[in-house]
Formats: structure tokens, sequence, C-alpha cells
């Protein structure tokens, strides 16, 4: 599931332009990494990057060659993986604060989402001054969000498209779809 939900990622970028395809990546990813431990999450980071970066980086390979390719996916691969345990743990460690709505609701996919973009910063900035082409606020160039690049920039957009369907994925895991009350946060 990890490795469909990299190349859906992959499709929604401009080469493809699918953007809303970002959402169902997201969606999957982070379904992915509830209940994980630390290397499980590990190895499901890894299968997610390996999918994404692979693909959404073959064109290194057409410009410097295979062995730059390999490395940079490679290495964009591992990182991702590294980043995927602070939030699999997050979701191992708040669900034991279940019965705190507000924890539920706003909490959990406010924390996500930062983890997420705090990782995104991380890979887009470091080794060597990062590799930030693959963030998620860049799928959306050709969506309805783009313009809200402007106001809150693109790591912002990445914090809000993940909060937004961390939110839906909580929402979901109450099964409590009758009371209108719990839509709320996703709804904000």
């Amino acid at each position: 599931v990890a490795a469909a939900a990299g190349g859906l990622l992959d499709l929604s970028f401009p080469a493809v332009g699918w953007w809303p395809l970002a959402f169902v990546s997201i969606t999957l990813a982070l379904c992915t990494m509830i209940g994980r431990s630390i290397g499980g999450a590990f190895l499901v980071g890894v299968a997610f990057g390996a999918a994404f970066f692979f693909t959404h980086l073959v064109w290194v390979g057409t410009y410097l060659g295979p062995v730059p390719w390999v490395a940079l996916a490679g290495l964009e691969t591992v990182l991702f993986g590294v980043g995927a345990i602070p939030i699999a743990l997050a979701y191992r460690w708040t669900d034991r604060a279940r019965g705190h709505a507000v924890v539920w609701f706003v909490g959990v996919p406010l924390l996500v989402a930062g983890l997420w973009s705090v990782r995104e910063l991380v890979m887009g900035s470091w080794p060597y001054s990062g590799f930030p082409w693959a963030r998620i606020g860049m799928s959306q160039s050709e969506s309805p969000l783009s313009h809200l690049t402007s106001w809150i920039g693109v790591t912002g957009l990445s914090f809000l498209m993940v909060a937004f369907t961390a939110g839906t994925i909580e929402w979901l895991r109450l099964r409590q779809w009758s009371d209108v009350r719990t839509a709320l946060p996703v709804a904000g």
C-alpha cells in the first residue's frame, strides 16, 4: 500500500498533473503508519519513498547518468523512511488519548502535519542544500489550491493538505458519522 501511495504521489506532480491523487497518496501513506513499530514505520516509509523518488527523479538519470540518479533517489528514500518514524510514534502515542476529542480531532492532525512538514523542510535543506522539489505542496501547481502558496508558501500548503487528510482519517477512525460536531475540525 505504501509503495502504491508513492507511485500515486508521483502522478500528482506536474509531469502528469493529476493533483487530486496527492490526497489519496497522503491518505494511504498515513494509514500505513498507524500502529507501526519503529522498524515497521521505517520500512513502510522506505517503500513509499522508493516508489516515489525513483519515479519522480528519473530525469536525473537522463542528464547525469544512472549512478547519481540511484544515489539521490536512494538517499531521499532513506531520509523519507527516517522521517516516517516520528509520524508512526505520534499515532501510537496519541492513540492512548482517544477519550479526549480535542486531542484526537485537532491535536493528532496538526501534530502529524507538523511532523510531515518538518521532514519536508529537512529533506529540502539537507544535505548539500537539500532537494526541495518533491514537497507535496508542489503537486498542487495546477489545482485550485495553488493560489494559497502566495500566502502560506509551499510548506504551508503541504501542512494544510496533510492536516486535512489526517483529520479526515481521525474522523473516519472515530466512526461517529451521525454526530456532525465530529466533522467540524476537518471542515475547518
